[in-house]
């Protein structure tokens, strides 16, 4: 089993090109043993001013690229706190398209939380030193310095994002300067940012499945996989997999030498550590052999009520997984989870006004903001119902007010994307990625309606939306 955290790995789907570029892209995801994505700065600045930073740029051509970008309205709460937002955006063969961020859930105090959207609200403080908390247990420091670059090049300032001799990664993927004409206008900066972690959370991925073996409980999944007699081989039904070491990434070649790690459980509170040669393009693992003995720990997670187990003198090759391996018991099942490491790392990222000068050297249209976050941001389920019927399941609304998500007739057939936007009054307007079909209406605190209508299938009726 392999994890994905949120940080970093998000997929346009429904358009091949961008979805091929996001995953070469952004692989460098936390967890299940890809390299680490540091948790996102602050607001974009402590201006009374709406704005926002590029965290990723992905670019294929005019018609095909992704945008992650921090948005925030810059207004400190009575705390002095102010609160960010994640926000991803494609565009795959000139259309909208649905941007999935993951499917992880990681656990605080006030218990387990749905995945991260475009409306989760994270928060930081001011200065040029500030503290940060991100998707409901991520901490940690930003140290930050903001350029003035107007009047420089674009093709300079996509270097300054891209020098690798300064940046742990570049922000601007994708992006030749060749040919880049033109300069900063008044207003562009770019943000050079230190990102120290303080303190990751317990998480797991549900599409990653359970132990299984008929484990049910942390004492099951002892008694379920105790440590083989010598000379047997080791396999997935007499042990347990503690993730690659490199993640879904692999080692770089097809067959990784001791690349997968197990794990199987001695007396008392000991363990034995395996490590697996992996043929990455079968997913076979083979030539297991002992890596060295340790210990687990029963705990419970953060909520006061969740019991995990936790591991100790892992193998020192198990030092290059950006994650640690965490059981996690829930409602008569045990889930691969795990708790990403603390990472530092450093980007340069361009502020909106330079992302527009660069956005107009490239022919694309940038993100538009509003001055405060709409309050429908979220995830909907819809239902519609007349000349045709079908339904929404997870209709995205990210707190800018822009809103994609993929519908399916249960009438007609076929699955559709929509998309549109939402604004500060609850008014919403979307259309078919596909066809002419088109919705109106209104969101609210809870639930939402209007109408729809579709010309050329000489169809219409009403639609009816319930936050989730």
């Amino acid at each position: 089993m392999t994890h994905t955290t949120v940080r970093a790995h998000w997929v346009a789907t429904s358009l091949s090109a961008v979805a091929a570029l996001m995953l070469a892209t952004l692989a460098a995801c936390g967890g299940g043993g890809s390299s680490g994505d540091s948790v996102p700065l602050a607001p974009p600045s402590q201006t009374t001013v709406a704005s926002y930073t590029v965290r990723d740029f992905s670019f294929v051509d005019a018609s095909n690229y992704a945008l992650r970008y921090y948005y925030s309205d810059n207004v400190a709460d009575s705390t002095g706190l102010y609160t960010y937002y994640d926000v991803r955006e494609a565009l795959g063969n000139g259309k909208p398209a649905v941007v999935v961020y993951s499917t992880n859930r990681y656990v605080s105090a006030s218990g387990w939380h749905t995945p991260l959207n475009g409306a989760t609200p994270n928060t930081s403080t001011a200065g040029a030193t500030s503290n940060y908390t991100y998707n409901y247990g991520y901490t940690g420091q930003s140290a930050r310095t903001d350029s003035d670059v107007s009047g420089q090049s674009i093709a300079s300032v996509v270097a300054l994002a891209q020098d690798l001799s300064v940046n742990t990664s570049s922000t601007l993927n994708g992006v030749s300067t060749a040919g880049l004409s033109g300069t900063m206008p008044t207003g562009a900066k770019v943000r050079k940012i230190v990102n120290t972690d303080l303190s990751t959370p317990v998480g797991y991925d549900p599409t990653d499945g359970t132990v299984g073996n008929g484990v049910t409980s942390l004492a099951t999944l002892v008694t379920a996989f105790p440590v083989p007699a010598a000379g047997t081989t080791i396999t997935t039904s007499n042990s347990v997999t503690m993730g690659g070491l490199h993640g879904t990434a692999g080692c770089g070649t097809t067959v990784c030498l001791q690349e997968r790690m197990r794990v199987a459980f001695g007396g008392g509170t000991s363990v034995t550590y395996y490590l697996c040669d992996v043929n990455t393009s079968t997913s076979v693992q083979s030539n297991c052999t002992v890596a060295g003995t340790g210990s687990f720990a029963n705990g419970i997670a953060a909520d006061g009520t969740t019991p995990i187990m936790t591991f100790s003198g892992l193998p020192a090759a198990a030092s290059v997984q950006t994650f640690t391996r965490v059981f996690v018991q829930l409602a008569g099942k045990v889930y691969f989870g795990f708790q990403d490491k603390l990472t530092t790392s450093t980007q340069t990222r361009l502020n909106n006004v330079a992302f527009e000068a660069l956005s107009s050297a490239l022919g694309i249209t940038p993100p538009s903001i509003p001055t405060h976050p709409v309050s429908t941001g979220g995830i909907w389920s819809v239902n519609y119902a007349g000349g045709d019927t079908g339904n929404c399941t997870a209709m995205a609304v990210n707190a800018a007010g822009h809103v994609i998500g993929i519908c399916t007739s249960t009438g007609l057939g076929g699955s559709f994307i929509v998309s549109g936007t939402a604004a500060a009054d609850g008014s919403l307007t979307l259309g078919s990625t596909t066809s002419d079909a088109s919705f109106s209406g209104s969101l609210g605190a809870t639930t939402g309606s209007g109408p729809w209508h579709s010309t050329s299938l000489s169809a219409s009726g009403t639609w009816a939306a319930t936050r989730q």
